[in-house]
């Protein structure tokens, strides 16, 4: 029996943005997820939530 070699995912830090149009709201990803925006801030927690952060156009990732 061969055993398939394991990819193990890095653990991603949360990344905070910061949204330009708007001070509060709620983004929907498309799995379904929500992400809240308040006080012009949201916080992406995984790697899928930083792709989706980081393709709209209102939101700019902060430095850490």
């Amino acid at each position: 029996m061969t055993s398939k070699p394991v990819s193990i995912d890095k653990p991603v830090s949360p990344v905070v943005y910061r949204d330009r149009a708007f001070i509060s709201r709620t983004l929907v990803m498309r799995d379904g997820r929500l992400l809240q925006v308040s006080a012009h801030r949201v916080e992406a927690p995984d790697a899928e939530a930083q792709a989706f952060l980081d393709a709209h156009p209102d939101l700019e990732r902060l430095p850490e």
